[in-house]
C-alpha cells in the first residue's frame, strides 16, 4: 500500500467507523456509500496500474543500462500513458509466473477494472433505487476493491523481488538479515533478461 493510502487508513478512528455505519441507515447515506466504494476501487485500480508501470520502469533500468537519464525519463513517460491492459500484456512478455492461479488473478483484476470504469454504472445504476440492491452494489464494489488491491500488492512484491534478486547488495545488519530470512515465497516467477538465452529465476 502506498504511504499516503496507508496513512489515510491508519488514521481512521472508531468515531469515523461509527459515522460510516450510521450513513447506511438512510437512502442518501447508502447511495453515498456506493459512490465512496466505487472511488476506493478506482483508487486501487490506479495503484495496480502504477505498480505495473513501476515494475516495467525498473525492468527497463536493469535491461537498458547503457541508456541515458533522459532516455529513461522518456520511457517512463510512455509507460504512464499506457492503459492497464497494455501494461499487463507488456509485463507478461517479460515475466512468467509459474502459478496459473496468480496469472488468472491478475487477468481477472484487469477485467474487473475495465468493468468498473467502463460499464459499472451503465449496468448497475438502476440498482440505486432499492435498499436491497444498494447493499448488493456495496458488496460487489467491496469485492472488486479487494481484488484490485491484492493485484497491486502482488505486482509491487514482484518488483521488490526482482530488485533483490538482481542487487549486488548483501544484508549487512541483523535486522536486514532477519527480514530476508523471515520472508516467505508464495509463488515462483521468472523474469526474461535480453542478454541471457534462458530466463533468470526471481
Amino acid at each position: 500500500m502506498p504511504p499516503d493510502d496507508r496513512m489515510v487508513h491508519d488514521n481512521i478512528s472508531q468515531a469515523d467507523l461509527d459515522e460510516s455505519l450510521q450513513m447506511l441507515h438512510t437512502r442518501v447515506g447508502q447511495v453515498n456509500a456506493v459512490f465512496a466504494c466505487f472511488g476506493s476501487a478506482a483508487q486501487h485500480a490506479q495503484h495496480f496500474e502504477a505498480a505495473l508501470a513501476g515494475f516495467l520502469s525498473d525492468y527497463n533500468k536493469l535491461t537498458k543500462q547503457g541508456s541515458s537519464t533522459q532516455e529513461f525519463e522518456e520511457l517512463d513517460q510512455k509507460l504512464q500513458k499506457k492503459t492497464l491492459g497494455t501494461l499487463l500484456r507488456e509485463f507478461s512478455k517479460y515475466v512468467t509466473i509459474q502459478d496459473p492461479n496468480v496469472v488468472g488473478f491478475l487477468e481477472m483484476a484487469l477485467e474487473k477494472r475495465n468493468f468498473l470504469m467502463h460499464h459499472f454504472f451503465r449496468q448497475r445504476e438502476g440498482k440505486l433505487r432499492l435498499e436491497r440492491d444498494r447493499m448488493e452494489l456495496l458488496s460487489e464494489l467491496t469485492a472488486i476493491d479487494n481484488i484490485l488491491d491484492q493485484a497491486a500488492t502482488i505486482t509491487r512484491a514482484m518488483q521488490i523481488a526482482m530488485s533483490r534478486a538482481t542487487s549486488t547488495h548483501k544484508p549487512d545488519d541483523e535486522l536486514e538479515r532477519d527480514q530476508v530470512d523471515q520472508s516467505k515465497a508464495l509463488f515462483a516467477a521468472t523474469v526474461k533478461m535480453p542478454d541471457d538465452p534462458e530466463q533468470n529465476n526471481n
